[in-house]
Formats: structure tokens, sequence, C-alpha cells
């Protein structure tokens, strides 16, 4: 547990590989002296103002040239940790960079912790505790859509969404105290209907953020997507078009897929997670058996369900198995190439998986499942990280409760306590009220040097 930013900490902030640049970063009150002692280039970093970059050497403490180097320079409180900050820029390759970060390392800093200089960042006022999570989320992200959603986070306009909605409750919790104040005089400064009024209004816009983490959950983590049907409908051959590769084996056999078989592709920016799976039917082969299992247990975690159907065959009901459950679905009929029907129901898309007829209706229909839409993702109404969720979730149970006891004529102060609960829900999301436990878990899920 870290429990102060006393001391001077230094990691690689750039991926482990080859690559043209290595970064260095140091933080923390000595920062600056410390990279001084190594460095080498025209004037003393000491004396040096902030946001600016320093080309030189940086020489071990036996006086051996290490490497050519480029120092960017950050003081406090005006950078990413709110501390005097060093970057330095070395020649890329970890032995060069490890070379680096040890001669800083041997001149007086410590080795960061995972996730330290965003810690700093957020116990030093620079970002919020949402705002520190969106970075996790940033770097991590795997898709166009995530890494817009968390930037959006990272740039404020969620906890301005969750700052809104505290300074809304907090004004209804003072008049409710307010009115307490004066109860013996039989003041009313505020009738029920009013609170009643604030309350949910509060309450719509906390329930429509808790509910947008669904898509958000996608957005971040990818749509998990099964293709299921009856053997050789052609959801391999599916599989494979969508992927625009020869990923799953197809044959004219029926029962050629016989485990699932999973791939990663970005539709329009949001992340699908594709499972293929075996044909439902009754099988014999232990091989097959286990496969067409295995496909059961895929289609029951799935967040959407691709059933494919084979218009060449006579029997299009849905195999036994197959039956959607609270998942979305989406009915795709295969080879239009070879027979065209003259309707199709709702919801349900034409496709060749061998000309590739259909295919982009079926990606814009993909698509148009999750609600990423460029203005939600904007406006920070999207929720990505499943803390800020459930901290909303309790929030609205607290102003759920409160209604509740105004809808009876409750005592006032039992509704100004289940208000003060909600503020303090929203609060642990921007980290105003947290626990070192609580960032312990968060910040150990970073990476070093971030």
């Amino acid at each position: 547990m870290i429990t102060g930013s006393s001391d001077t900490i230094a990691a690689i902030a750039t991926a482990s590989g080859v690559g043209a640049i290595g970064v260095v970063r140091v933080s923390g009150p000595d920062a600056i002296a410390i990279t001084e002692i190594g460095f080498r280039g025209r004037a003393p970093l000491s004396v040096a103002p902030g946001y600016t970059l320093h080309h030189g050497t940086i020489h071990s403490p036996a006086g051996e040239e290490v490497d050519e180097v480029l120092v960017s320079l950050f003081r406090a409180p005006h950078s990413y940790t709110g501390e005097d900050s060093v970057e330095v820029s070395c020649h890329g390759g970890m032995v060069q960079t490890q070379r680096v970060l040890s001669t800083i390392l041997h001149l007086g800093a410590r080795p960061a912790l995972p996730g330290e200089f965003t810690r700093r960042a957020f116990l030093n006022g620079r970002i919020d505790l949402s705002q520190a999570e969106a970075v996790a989320s940033l770097i991590s992200s795997k898709s166009r859509a995530s890494a817009r959603a968390s930037l959006g986070i990272l740039e404020g306009r969620f906890s301005s969404s969750i700052s809104s909605l505290r300074e809304e409750l907090v004004g209804i919790a003072g008049l409710l105290e307010l009115e307490m104040d004066f109860s013996e005089e039989g003041i009313d400064l505020v009738t029920n209907a009013e609170i009643q009024r604030r309350v949910a209004g509060v309450l719509d816009v906390v329930d429509r953020l808790g509910r947008s983490y669904r898509s958000g959950r996608m957005i971040r983590e990818g749509v998990s997507m099964v293709l299921a049907g009856r053997p050789n409908s052609g959801k391999s051959s599916l599989f494979n078009a969508l992927l625009m590769a020869d990923r799953a084996i197809v044959t004219s056999a029926p029962g050629t897929t016989r485990d699932t078989l999973e791939e990663e592709i970005e539709i329009e920016g949001v992340l699908f997670r594709l499972t293929d799976t075996a044909g439902i039917r009754e099988s014999r082969d232990a091989a097959e058996a286990e496969g067409i299992r295995r496909g059961a247990s895929a289609r029951e975690s799935a967040d959407l369900l691709l059933l494919v159907h084979d218009l060449t065959e006579e029997d299009h009901s849905l195999p036994v198995g197959a039956e959607p459950g609270a998942q979305a679905v989406i009915h795709v009929w295969n080879k239009v190439d070879l027979l065209r029907p003259a309707a199709i129901g709702e919801g349900e898309i034409l496709v060749s998986a061998k000309t590739g007829e259909g295919l982009d209706d079926l990606r814009r229909s993909l698509r148009m499942l999750v609600d990423s839409s460029e203005k939600s993702i904007q406006d920070g109404e999207v929720v990505i990280v499943a803390r800020h969720a459930d901290c909303l979730a309790r929030a609205g149970q607290s102003l759920l409760r409160a209604l509740d006891l105004l809808a009876i004529h409750g005592g006032r102060e039992l509704v100004a306590t289940e208000v003060r609960e909600g503020i303090r829900y929203l609060e642990e999301i921007v980290g105003i009220v947290t626990t070192d436990d609580v960032l312990d878990r968060i910040f150990a899920g970073f990476c070093i040097g971030k």
C-alpha cells in the first residue's frame, strides 16, 4: 500500500521489446535533481523551465556514458503526477532502456509500483478516480469505440455528469436538513412534491447511466457473439467470411466442426468476439457430442446469438437447444446465392457466405445492437467500468427508498439519510470518498510506468 509521495520513483514507460525509442519516467520531489546528477547537456536541468526539452547524454555513477538522450522537464504542479517530473527518451530496446533506468535508480530514485504515477496524479488532484480508471481502460482498449469511450471519461465528461448529480442531491439534502432545524416552528421550506420531483429527476439520470453499462461492457470487453444452427447451415463459412480468412475448416460433411473456435474482429469500431460452434443435433460420436455440449455452454454466456439457417433446407425450425435466452438474436438466412425467398421477417438477414452478398447488411445490424453512438460516448453517458455501475446501482436504490419514504410521508430525517447515502455512492465513483483498499485494488491492475 502506498501512503505518500515524498520519495522519487522511476520506471520504464514504454512497452517491452524492440523499438526506436524507450522512455524512462521519473517523478517526485527530487526527480530533476536526481536526473541532473547523471545528465550531461548544454545547461543544468535545475535552472531550466518546465515544458522544455534538453539534448545530452546520461552517465552512470562511475562516469560511464550510458546513452544519448532527450530529457523532457515538467515542473510541479503542471505535470501528469502534479510533481516535478522528468521523462528520459533514449534509444529503444530493453537493454538500453533498462540501463538508463538502472542509472536513475542508482542515483537515488526507487522503482515505481504498478500504477503509481497515475495514483499520484489522483492523490495530487490532477485527475479524479474515474479518470484514473479510464487511463487503464484506454491503454488496454482493443477497439476504436473502447478507446473513444475511455478518452471521453479521461477528459472529464463522465465526471462532470456525476458532479452535476451530486450537486443536485447536496442541494436537496441541504434543504431537508435546514427544514429540520425549523421543525419546531412548523415552517415548511419545501413541499414533498418538490422534493419528489427533484429526487426523481436525479434517479432517472442515475438509472440511465447504470443501464448503459451493458453497452459499455461490450464496448470495453467486446461483444461475445456465438454462431449457432444445424450442421451444414454454413456457420463456419460465415465465420470465415466475417473474418475474411480461412480460419475454420469447411467441408460438405455434417459434423466437421467439433469444438468451439474463437476469434476477434472489429466491426465499425466495435470489437466482436466470434465463436463458431458445432452444429446442433443428436450425435453418438463422443468427440462431436462434446463439441455440441461446449457450444451450448458458449450460447448460454453469449451477448449475441447469430442463428444461421440454410435456405435450401426444408426444415427451418430451430434445432432443439438453440432457443435463445435473454441474449439479443439475429436470424441469418444463408445460401441466398442458391435460393432467394420472396420475403423475410423483421430482424432477419439474407446472406451468402460463399459470395459475400448481404455481409455488409449483417455488419451494420451487428454494429447497431451496441448502443455506443458517438454522441453517447462524447457526452460521457456510457459506463464502461463495473465499479461505476455498482455505485450507480447502489445510489439508485438509496434514491428509490427516499421516494418511497416521501410517498408515505415518512420523516424528513429518514429521507435526508437516504439522499446522503446516494451522495456517498456518487462520491465513491470519482474518489471524493474512498479507502486505501479500493485504491490498492484499482491501481494494482495498472502496468508499471503508468
